[in-house]
């Protein structure tokens, strides 16, 4: 299409109403995905390819288009692969969904502020729970989603209170459990750990609903051989420690396969006995009066 053809397109266009801009200025792609579920690595800084955008709709920050993978923005309409245009160094503000860098690892939710002054990044899919920024993560909003191949790229305040809520109440469930029903749960989770090192999936799910502390687990190994003295996989301090690490040093909802200390089914299996253990402490959580 030479430029006279291209003119009369324009003028049609804006005959009918619309306002139509030429795509003429140049925003960065990268092909690594950035993950609406569990976070990755993110790749070299370099450029794969270009998208090119009207300069109107061009900020003054720099802007770069990323292909979304998993589930956990799916209320939010972002799909596997999309292509998710971020505006780095933007501020952002509650509803605005982000790219966030935690520890080394990238991922995108909701940013959202509570009425206790608590950031949360929060899912929009309630298959995963809200996460609490503290102080323990080296946390950055590296900037903000400002447009995607589907509609609004923003997150409503009413959602991001219904999932805040809803972990709160959660954590504050799970710390009102006696100590005989944790008993309980561990008894019950002998039976699906195989290997000593898979108890770390249970302490993990316990720590993330505040029921052990962080660190704990020489305390935590003594408490399951006392339970259960005939199991054939004990754990050991030292042995947790090991699984202490990358993004299984973090909460479950953070846990990735492209950064943990095992792979493929290894990593499934570790993923699925935490998600047990919560899904038991939820369900006793459930039978509380109030």
């Amino acid at each position: 299409m030479n430029d006279k053809e291209l003119n009369e397109v324009l003028n049609l266009l804006s005959q009918a109403g619309l306002q139509p801009m030429v795509c003429d200025t140049q925003v960065p792609l990268s092909k690594v995905p950035v993950k609406c579920g569990q976070p990755v690595i993110p790749g070299d800084r370099e450029a794969d390819d270009y998208v090119m955008l009207p300069k109107a709709l061009v900020g003054t920050h720099p802007e770069i288009f990323v292909p979304a993978v998993g589930d956990s923005m799916t209320g939010a309409n972002f799909e596997e692969g999309d292509r998710l245009r971020i505006q780095l160094g933007a501020a952002c503000r509650d509803g605005d969904n982000v790219l966030v860098w935690i520890d080394g690892s990238c991922t995108v939710k909701t940013f959202f502020q509570d009425e206790d002054g608590m950031q949360w990044l929060v899912p929009q899919n309630e298959a995963y729970d809200a996460i609490l920024l503290t102080g323990q993560y080296d946390v950055r909003l590296l900037g903000r989603v400002v447009g995607v191949e589907k509609a609004s790229p923003r997150s409503s305040f009413c959602d991001c209170q219904k999932y805040v809520r809803r972990a709160k109440t959660k954590l504050k469930m799970a710390r009102q459990l006696t100590t005989e029903q944790v008993d309980g749960v561990l008894r019950e989770m002998g039976a699906e750990v195989k290997h000593a090192r898979q108890w770390y999936a249970v302490y993990r799910a316990l720590a993330d609903h505040q029921l052990v502390d962080e660190g704990t687990m020489a305390s935590f190994c003594e408490r399951v051989a006392n339970l259960l003295p005939s199991h054939d996989h004990l754990p050991t301090a030292r042995e947790l420690q090991r699984m202490a690490v990358q993004s299984f040093s973090k909460p479950v909802s953070l846990w990735s396969p492209v950064n943990a200390p095992v792979s493929g089914v290894r990593f499934n299996d570790y993923l699925r006995i935490a998600r047990l253990t919560a899904a038991k402490l939820a369900e006793l959580s459930a039978e509380l009066p109030f």
